[in-house]
């Protein structure tokens, strides 16, 4: 993943003058929002992310000078096969499972579930990944691991030993497999869950 890093890192590095800035969770779920889409228009994108034109605007200029998109026609961008290459990086680590349809431990109007491949072993407590979700619009977030055939609350609990109920909901529901990360986050609307869980998941890239 050193190469989504290093792109994301390039992206958001201060540029002279006025222009605002931008955080690395909103350039990758840029990126992830033109790979899914194939070709993409502006007003789209604005909506999609929940951005003004202006400021979706500048992103695509960033990723158009960084060699990541390409415009075609008047409004449209796609990715560039260097755009592809970091969307299928991050498209192998990132698995959105969207809204659970389960009974949480908090009473926010929405919630968004995002799966980390392969990250377990890199989660301690959870606290950076919970502090990133809220610092992005989240309400709560739970930050779980699934490690042989166990789902943790690292540094907290056996939830499967605890909560078994709950826990046995969350695996037949989002299928985990060993070596995940689950990042369930609560907010006042989906955008900002969505958001949340995206930060929480940029964290362990």
């Amino acid at each position: 993943m050193a190469s989504v890093k290093k792109a994301l890192e390039r992206l958001t590095r201060r540029q002279p003058g006025p222009l605002p800035s931008f955080t690395r969770t909103q350039f990758m779920d840029l990126i992830m929002v033109i790979g899914r889409s194939g070709t993409i228009g502006r007003k789209r994108l604005s909506k999609l992310m929940g951005l003004g034109e202006g400021a979706v605007r500048t992103m695509l200029m960033r990723l158009k000078d960084d060699g990541l998109i390409e415009v075609v026609g008047k409004e449209g961008c796609k990715l560039t096969q260097r755009g592809k290459r970091i969307y299928r990086e991050l498209e192998r680590l990132i698995k959105d499972v969207g809204e659970l349809k389960l009974e949480l431990p908090w009473n926010h109007p929405s919630n968004y579930t995002i799966i980390v491949k392969n990250r377990a072993n890199l989660v301690k407590r959870g606290l950076e990944q919970r502090d990133e979700a809220i610092r992005a619009g989240a309400k709560a977030a739970i930050i779980l691991t699934y490690k042989d055939d166990k789902l943790m609350m690292p540094g907290v609990t056996n939830l499967m030993a605890e909560h078994p109920r709950f826990a046995s909901s969350i695996i037949e529901v989002v299928k985990p497999e060993n070596g995940d990360v689950i990042i369930i986050v609560g907010a006042d609307d989906p955008l900002s869950a969505r958001h949340g869980a995206l930060a929480a998941a940029e964290t362990l890239l």
